[in-house]
């Protein structure tokens, strides 16, 4: 019997990594589950696919999370496949690095539409049909950059941490109806994108390994393990939380993350200085 069992979850950004590390563990347990993706249609195909192939029920849904009419439309298919909606997890995010001053107008845009709007959108719409079952559970993938921001990541450190403060508006607002609300907060998980560019760049790692008291960078299942929990009847009575996986780097003072670059690299800088403006600015 799986905690899940017989639960209707919509799991977005399920193409790959955490967003499909959830998506598998969710049927697993028993959830019939809704992959939902944009652009990556195959790899969101590919996740139902594997999904019913370890006996479980998925359906995919294709679909850009910053647009109503695709949140309107996904969230209907759900309820047309399964009847109704219990969990939906929030995880599509989009986000090009830079500074404020150095970023495209329209790349802040899609990077606030997809990783904020997306949330406020399929709270929207998921919302009405939780409250026809009685109840449900939200879980909002944040990030460490939602707590303490990293340089040359203006837009996405700002959907980070709008992300937790609309978790605990929602999980206020609408905690009488006995929907929860929570949000993930990962460290650095490895996954397909990230995981070549570590491993080939050893500087990248200090802060990964060496600073992490428990020693090694996440996995998409460590996130998937804590979005379980989240989803389950086991934290019926916690709402509004953003919940920290991280392997416990940030608990730390910066002292021992800057020890921790030092006994790898002998003060060499592990991430190269911010450059000062140019002249002219």
């Amino acid at each position: 019997m799986g905690r899940l069992d017989n639960k209707v979850a919509i799991v977005t950004g399920a193409a790959s990594g955490i967003g499909k590390g959830i998506a598998l563990r969710f049927g697993r347990e028993g959830a019939h589950v809704v992959v939902v993706t944009d652009k990556r249609v195959e790899l969101g195909e590919q996740t139902a696919a594997e999904i019913r192939a370890a006996g479980g029920t998925a359906t995919f849904v294709q679909g850009d999370v910053a647009s109503s009419a695709d949140t309107v439309r996904f969230v209907a298919a759900t309820v047309a496949a399964y009847g109704g909606v219990d969990i939906l997890v929030q995880n599509a995010t989009w986000s090009k690095p830079g500074r404020a001053v150095d970023l495209a107008e329209e790349d802040w845009d899609r990077t606030i539409d997809v990783g904020l709007k997306s949330i406020y959108l399929g709270a929207k719409y998921a919302i009405p049909e939780m409250r026809k079952r009685g109840g449900g559970a939200i879980i909002n993938i944040s990030s460490v950059n939602g707590i303490a921001a990293s340089p040359r990541l203006a837009a996405y450190n700002a959907v980070k941490g709008g992300i937790n403060q609309l978790t605990r508006n929602l999980a206020i607002d609408y905690g009488r109806y006995n929907i929860r609300v929570n949000a993930i907060a990962p460290g650095h998980v490895v996954t397909e994108s990230s995981g070549a560019s570590i491993h080939q760049d050893p500087q990248q790692t200090w802060s990964f390994t060496d600073a992490c008291p428990l020693g090694r960078v996440g996995k998409p299942d460590d996130i998937a393990g804590a979005a379980l929990f989240l989803a389950s009847d086991d934290a019926s009575w916690l709402t509004g939380e953003v919940l920290v996986v991280d392997g416990g780097m940030s608990i730390q003072v910066p002292e021992v993350l800057i020890a921790a670059h030092y006994r790898r690299f002998g003060g060499k800088p592990a991430v190269a200085p911010i450059e000062d403006p140019p002249k002219d600015e």
